[in-house]
């Protein structure tokens, strides 16, 4: 039988479709498996990926039968569902795709796009293996994700800046609207640490939680003890006291997405959800984000593919010498600040440019033109000529999810999927 990826396929010329009808007709034929499981939603730029990781950890280390949903994956389509913290089983899934495709064959329900057929195959697995959370990471945006037709029990919103603006809007305050599409009324929404303040971000979220009727959540920020490239040590607020806690899971942005995912959870154990300052700590700790800040021998890798991705990654404490980057963008990104930024903070290391493998991906050549470095024929040649040139420091790969995708499969062997940008 040919992989998940490979049936899903043809759904991807449909591209995206900001509407919510077809998912909610195709989740009604399903029997509304969405409606009868408790979900913690997030959305945000950028962190919701580290977010969602870390409450899913967190609840599995409550004791909890725990489904997840991410995307896009990063080597494996089956990544993007998880239950009890590893990948669905393929055979499960294909057993649901099966039904899912024959219901779109015959009529019985709407042909969907790629990612709302991924979101309704996600439900399908999580009711079959009868999960008691399901923990969603937003696709793009939030109030016409095919993610918003769950049932949240908490909303989360990790933080805004400028990304996907073709879909969401020019301004912070537009992209924060469409974000805060998920508020429900009367769930409570947990906001990071950067929204805190007065700004144009945090005044349309105001707005529409007033609309919706939802309570607002600030986290607490978090204190920092230590950090590297690898870990962080914090002290966070939970059930009324400071808690020193560790994550093994590095970068600059880590003690935001720590912050905020332990209000998170400090608002469900408030709402009746039994989470102890043992499983907290125990959670946090298992929890792991492949690709985001990710030390591997001599390469660090980061899926960090917008300029406030960059900017942090840049701004990170701890990071070891780097002495070559391997960079490769989409172009609807701001590649050229990107580029910019690091050689801000890089001065030194020599740049190799190689094609992130999506079709919209920027040229080497082109990378090349704006900043002298070298081009590479694709991401593997770039990494072996980094390597071959980074003297006694760490070679870096970032600016695309895919890119990093692309050379850690071959820094561990791995077969990838193909990559789909949604």
């Amino acid at each position: 039988m040919a992989a998940l990826i490979e049936r899903l396929a043809p759904l991807i010329a449909r591209g995206v479709v900001l509407d919510l009808a077809a998912m909610r007709s195709a989740l009604r034929v399903l029997g509304d498996p969405q409606s009868r499981i408790p979900a913690v939603h997030v959305a945000g730029t950028n962190g919701k990926g580290s977010v969602t990781a870390m409450v899913d950890s967190v609840l599995r280390a409550s004791g909890l039968r725990v489904g997840r949903y991410t995307s896009p994956h990063l080597h494996r389509f089956v990544e993007r569902i998880a239950i009890d913290g590893a990948p669905v089983d393929e055979a499960d899934a294909q057993r649901h795709c099966d039904r899912l495709l024959s219901l779109m064959a015959s009529g019985a329900m709407p042909t969907l796009t790629f990612f709302e057929a991924a979101t309704a195959l996600a439900w399908m697995c999580f009711e079959s293996a009868g999960v008691e959370r399901v923990v969603l990471e937003v696709g793009l945006g939030g109030r016409l994700d095919a993610t918003a037709v769950c049932a949240p029990e908490l909303t989360v919103i990790t933080g805004i800046a400028l990304d996907h603006q073709g879909y969401l809007g020019a301004s912070l305050g537009a992209i924060a609207a469409e974000k805060a599409g998920i508020l429900k009324a009367g769930v409570g929404c947990v906001l990071g640490p950067r929204l805190s303040g007065p700004s144009e971000a945090r005044e349309a979220i105001e707005s529409a939680a007033r609309r919706v009727g939802a309570p607002l959540f600030d986290a607490a920020p978090a204190r920092v003890l230590s950090t590297d490239a690898s870990t962080t040590s914090l002290e966070v607020a939970f059930a009324g006291e400071r808690l020193p806690v560790t994550v093994n899971l590095g970068g600059g942005y880590q003690p935001e997405n720590v912050a905020t995912a332990v209000a998170a959870l400090d608002r469900l154990r408030s709402q009746g959800v039994r989470i102890d300052r043992d499983a907290l700590r125990a959670g946090l700790s298992a929890a792991r984000w492949p690709g985001r800040m990710e030390r591997l021998g001599d390469v660090l890798l980061d899926g960090g593919h917008n300029l406030d991705g960059i900017a942090a990654l840049c701004a990170s404490p701890g990071l070891p010498p780097i002495t070559a980057v391997v960079f490769g963008a989409s172009s609807d990104k701001p590649w050229e600040a990107m580029l910019g930024r690091l050689a801000e903070a890089f001065p030194g290391a020599r740049r190799f440019y190689a094609a992130a493998p999506l079709p919209r991906a920027v040229t080497p050549e082109a990378m090349r033109a704006a900043l002298d470095g070298q081009a590479c024929a694709s991401p593997s040649d770039a990494l072996t000529a980094a390597l071959g040139l980074r003297g006694e420091g760490v070679v870096l790969v970032c600016g695309s999810l895919y890119l990093v995708a692309a050379v850690r499969a071959s820094l561990l062997g791995l077969v990838n999927d193909p990559p789909v940008g949604m």
